[in-house]
């Protein structure tokens, strides 16, 4: 029994040793950035099959572009209305209709500071302008 019982805590003190000499080792770092990123080349502009919408709208809008190094796309355009108000058919200024620009979530990459791996998040991009009823006063 004696023997037993030694054999048993000879185990144990075996065991707890390789379990605290494993668990000291240090961790291995996560592993590196190793996906890729492709773009298809089959995408379309749909504004080549509209013309240029943007000149021809009763909320005429101009296009401005930033462009961010390490970001992908590095260049993004923005629309701007050309006006406060929207033009009617006569291409004057109807001053119950207000020209607001309209938002689109574009996904933009970020590279980080490695620069091997990049942070997806999401950013508010004016894509062209419409007509709203202007706010009516209140007295």
């Amino acid at each position: 029994m004696k023997l037993l019982r030694r054999l048993v805590y000879t185990l144990l003190a075996c065991c707890s040793a390789l379990w605290v000499a494993s668990s000291s080792e240090e961790q291995a770092p996560p592993p590196a950035c190793s996906s890729t990123l492709e773009f298809s080349s089959e995408v379309q502009s749909s504004s080549q099959e509209n013309g240029k919408i943007h000149h021809r709208s009763l909320s005429p809008w101009s296009w401005r572009s930033t462009s961010v190094k390490n970001r992908i796309p590095a260049t993004l355009w923005e629309a701007e209305c050309s006006s406060m108000f929207c033009s009617g058919p006569d291409q004057t200024e109807n001053h119950n209709l207000n020209s607001v620009p309209i938002h689109q979530s574009v996904l933009v990459l970020t590279r980080k500071d490695d620069g091997r791996c990049y942070v997806a998040s999401y950013r508010s991009v004016a894509v062209g302008c419409t007509c709203i009823r202007a706010k009516a006063s209140q007295n």
